[in-house]
């Protein structure tokens, strides 16, 4: 079968430690047309290249994962009223990145208080936190004691099969968790 790359997209996110016990979450989305195309909505022809580019940046309190800052830039949209909206991500300063999540997201930027685009880069960089987190908490540092992370992985409970209430990686943290007077009962 014959094919040809006609659209790109591109989801990137970093996630940095600070000095003031914060983590920092990057995140860029970019979308490629890769020949001449039509928005159609405008009756525009328009040459091949970036349609959108999207970055935002998240600062985060650790362990909690509450939103201190959060920020977008749209340096390349389809219109320049695309970027009426952007401001609106500060709705999430505060809020938590906590099963739910997801939901809250959606609703607070659903249809024309949004930005599928916005909203697609803060669900993949709120994942991706949640990994950033757990590389926090789990890092080997030199000189420094091994010790389990400071949290009870509840923020990943029923997040996938593995993450089921009942399944293995919970059972063993309710294990290693267990004191020597619960395991005698």
């Amino acid at each position: 079968m014959k094919k040809e790359l006609i659209h790109s997209r591109k989801i990137e996110v970093n996630c940095y430690e600070t000095d003031a016990e914060r983590l920092v979450v990057e995140g860029f989305l970019t979308d490629e047309r890769l020949f001449p195309y039509m928005i159609q909505a405008l009756r525009e022809t328009r040459e091949a290249g970036l349609m959108h580019h999207v970055a935002m940046t998240m600062e985060l309190t650790i362990p909690d994962l509450r939103i201190f800052s959060i920020t977008a830039e749209m340096p390349v949209v389809p219109d320049p009223g695309c970027r009426d909206i952007q401001g609106n991500i500060q709705r999430l300063e505060g809020r938590y990145i906590r099963p739910g999540f997801t939901g809250e997201v959606r609703k607070l930027f659903a249809k024309a208080e949004g930005c599928l685009h916005l909203t697609n880069l803060i669900l993949a960089m709120s994942s991706a936190a949640v990994q950033g987190l757990w590389s926090h908490l789990s890092r080997v540092r030199e000189g420094a004691a091994r010790s389990l992370p400071a949290t009870d992985g509840s923020m990943l409970i029923d997040s996938c099969h593995m993450w089921r209430k009942e399944g293995p990686f919970v059972q063993k943290i309710r294990k290693h968790r267990t004191t020597p007077s619960e395991k005698r009962s």
